[in-house]
């Protein structure tokens, strides 16, 4: 991820290609948000439901016991994607509370950050971080949760 032209950015043509890259970068990513050493990793994770299940796009387990949960969205302009997103998260985090025990970080990935979304969930305080990606350079803002 470290390079020296930063007015380059990636495009990405699918959200598997950003999934992808989220990978390739997993440990440096997580260092740098300062989630914590990881234990494990799991794309696509599963949790079955009693109709259905869910799908978690990454789920991380930390080596301090952390969870993180990452949803991620190709979208540089779309609110409906992002808004799709954190209704994810907060039903991802709701579910796996009770299955993990521990609520885990909840994170919505995209290669930018929308600012009103970010400002609408710090206004009402949800339990989600956004981290904007490209190739060059990561953004991470986060809730203030551990």
């Amino acid at each position: 991820m470290d390079k020296t032209n930063e007015t380059e950015h990636r495009v990405y043509k699918s959200e598997k290609e950003l999934e992808d890259f989220f990978i390739e970068n997993i440990e440096e990513i997580s260092n740098s948000c300062k989630w914590g050493e990881i234990e494990r990793f799991e794309r696509q994770y599963q949790i079955p439901l009693k109709k259905g299940r869910i799908i978690a796009d990454v789920m991380i387990w930390h080596k301090d016991g952390t969870g993180t949960c990452i949803e991620i969205k190709n979208t540089n302009r779309d609110r409906n994607a992002y808004l799709t997103g954190i209704a994810q998260l907060l039903f991802y985090g709701n579910v796996m509370e009770h299955s993990l025990t521990k609520m885990p970080r909840l994170v919505l990935v995209a290669p930018t950050i929308k600012d009103e979304c970010y400002s609408t969930a710090k206004k009402f305080n949800l339990p989600i971080s956004f981290l904007g990606l490209t190739e060059n350079k990561c953004i991470y803002l986060s809730n203030g949760t551990k």
